[in-house]
């Protein structure tokens, strides 16, 4: 949404640009209340810090995307855990919502990439390409909240990771907190920029 001087840009997150004004305020509110908002401009971030004094901030890290990657050492799996690729069954099920940006798992196996941990028949942790272009991907990570602590991440994202490096495959990693960018910093991505996310509930001031 274009207007004079500010502009609103709905993609995974509600991206905020130029200069604020009573109409792309108004469409705001309007249309993308309870909506991860990102700030590119100082007229929006003082507008949205004056108007919503009580948003929720998050702060993630862009890492710099990468092709070649440092691999930790291994450590064993916790017992009864078991790590694969991302087969069409697990794929199916979209683990924590993983590969359901793809139309289908050819399409995920072409143009993605993916490793699961399992415990008995349960998938507990998941890399997989969040979205895919032109040989570029982006990488989420997400672990079951029991199993957190067990380098299970830490397995899934180097399977993942050396599947893509066999494949030329550019990821690009946005670490959602610092847990996520330590992670990262272990397969040697470095930090490229720090930005805030504002979350405005529906009705909150």
């Amino acid at each position: 949404m274009h207007f004079e001087r500010g502009s609103i840009a709905d993609a995974l997150f509600v991206y905020l640009d130029g200069e604020p004004e009573p109409e792309s305020v108004a469409a705001l509110e309007a249309g993308f209340m309870a909506r991860p908002w990102v700030c590119l401009s100082i007229g929006w971030e003082n507008c949205i810090q004056m108007q919503y004094p009580d948003a929720k901030v998050f702060r993630r890290t862009l890492m710099k995307p990468l092709r070649r990657f440092r691999f930790p050492a291994e450590s064993p799996l916790p017992e009864g855990c078991r790590l694969a690729m991302m087969d069409e069954v697990a794929f199916n099920t979209h683990p924590f919502g993983h590969g359901a940006n793809y139309p289908s798992y050819g399409a995920f196996r072409a143009e993605g990439s993916g490793a699961v941990a399992r415990r008995g028949g349960e998938v507990v942790a998941s890399a997989s390409s969040f979205l895919s272009l032109d040989g570029e991907v982006e990488l989420d990570v997400s672990t079951a909240e029991d199993c957190r602590g067990q380098g299970l991440a830490t397995a899934c994202v180097a399977a993942m990771l050396r599947d893509c490096m066999a494949r030329g495959l550019l990821v690009h990693w946005d670490a959602q907190n610092d847990i996520s960018r330590h992670l990262a910093e272990k397969f040697g991505f470095e930090a490229e920029r720090e930005y805030k996310v504002y979350w405005v509930a529906h009705g909150q001031r």
